[in-house]
């Protein structure tokens, strides 16, 4: 994939939601035609496309009908099988591939990666049955993190917290399905998101950095995004930025790349994640900065030269949960400089929407947010930012 897909052809996106739907827009704008494969005849994206197939994300039949009219087609779900992605790599030209997804959905096979590139993770083991539970934690340590070795879709994820040999029996249920992972826990400061996004040719741009935090209800973050922060040291932004660029480098994927970090008191720097698509609170970024990751994914997926990101304005983005949904309007009416994104088909049941802040005075700002119950009391504010975890 090295050619530029030009405005007038078709790009494939296969998975529904939020995301898919802010791809089409971005990809429209630009002058494509979108054909989105989703498994709900009500999905936002299909609507919004010009073509849309319903059907399991993994059917043949449907996946051979999105290959044949597109020019290139990028995955927006964690759904696919291998299979899936043999196939359409044989069929089409491919933003992402089979290796880059085995990476991001199997936790396992994701630290043997990043072990593999010398990167900073979590001491952590394999378990087969329970007894292996018990060796793994006491090697590692208490408490320790108990993780199902695939992620499961969304909000669905399975993991608990260990905090000894009594609650080995706690983890049952998991083992039962499958190999664990057993991962040492560790105090985290603070968490971190980079996005970098790629073309084919490997000109990238990064995105300022997010900050996620505990906004202490129903179990929501808010996410802080800014081009500097005060206490975040040059030598962790340029580490985090370092070991995006070997990670997006060696998935060899064109497109988006999100590396999230936890950062200890100690300074010490671990990499918690990895995915290949853009999110939903990527949504900050339409207003926050000069491009969107929505519109630089479909330009890195084209191969089209890839610009610098400039940051307009600092943001804050707060999820909304269900249980906020009849004071919504009268929250809107209130805080009518805010913006705010309600759409169908948010991914994490417990959301409704998000609220983007544009802060002027970043203390009375977050005190401000506090106010609306969007953060909790609980959630202690000092100079702008909220009380490290």
């Amino acid at each position: 994939m090295s050619e530029k897909i030009l405005p007038g052809s078709t790009i494939g996106i296969i998975g529904g939601g939020v995301v898919s739907y802010q791809l089409v827009v971005s990809a429209k704008k630009m002058g494509y035609k979108v054909a989105v494969l989703s498994e709900s005849k009500n999905c936002i994206a299909g609507k919004a496309a010009d073509m849309h197939y319903i059907s399991d994300i993994n059917d043949a039949v449907y996946l051979l009908k999105l290959s044949e009219i597109s020019d290139v087609v990028t995955v927006v779900t964690e759904k696919l099988d291998k299979e899936t992605y043999r196939y359409l790599a044989e069929k089409t030209l491919f933003a992402q591939n089979m290796y880059s997804h085995s990476i991001i959905k199997n936790r396992y096979l994701q630290k043997q990666f990043l072990d593999a590139h010398s990167i900073n993770i979590t001491p952590y083991e394999s378990a087969v049955v329970v007894s292996d539970i018990y060796d793994a934690a006491e090697r590692i340590g208490y408490p320790c993190i108990i993780k199902q070795e695939n992620r499961r879709h969304y909000n669905e994820d399975s993991s608990l917290i260990i905090h000894s040999a009594y609650e080995i029996n706690k983890a049952v249920p998991l083992i039962q399905q499958g190999l664990c992972i057993v991962e040492s826990y560790i105090e985290v400061e603070s968490e971190w998101e980079v996005t970098l996004c790629v073309n084919d040719e490997g000109y990238y741009t990064i995105f300022p950095f997010m900050r996620m935090e505990k906004t202490n209800v129903n179990d929501l973050f808010y996410i802080q995004s800014f081009d500097e922060w005060d206490d975040l040291k040059k030598e962790s932004t340029n580490q985090m930025e370092l070991i995006t660029k070997v990670i997006a480098s060696e998935l060899g994927v064109s497109g988006t790349v999100k590396v999230t970090f936890f950062l200890t008191k100690e300074g010490n720097l671990y990499v918690n994640n990895i995915s290949i698509f853009p999110k939903e609170y990527d949504i900050l970024t339409m207003t926050s900065c000069n491009l969107s990751i929505f519109d630089m994914h479909i330009k890195s997926i084209c191969n089209f030269m890839i610009p610098p990101v400039t940051q307009l304005s600092p943001t804050y983005l707060l999820p909304i949960g269900e249980e906020k949904k009849e004071d919504i309007a009268n929250l809107m009416d209130k805080k009518n400089k805010w913006q705010f994104f309600i759409y169908e088909g948010f991914r994490y049941e417990n959301i409704y929407a998000f609220a983007q802040v544009y802060p002027t005075n970043l203390q009375e700002s977050l005190q401000e947010i506090k106010y609306t119950g969007l953060i909790s009391d609980s959630v202690n504010v000092q100079d702008g930012q909220s009380e490290k975890r």
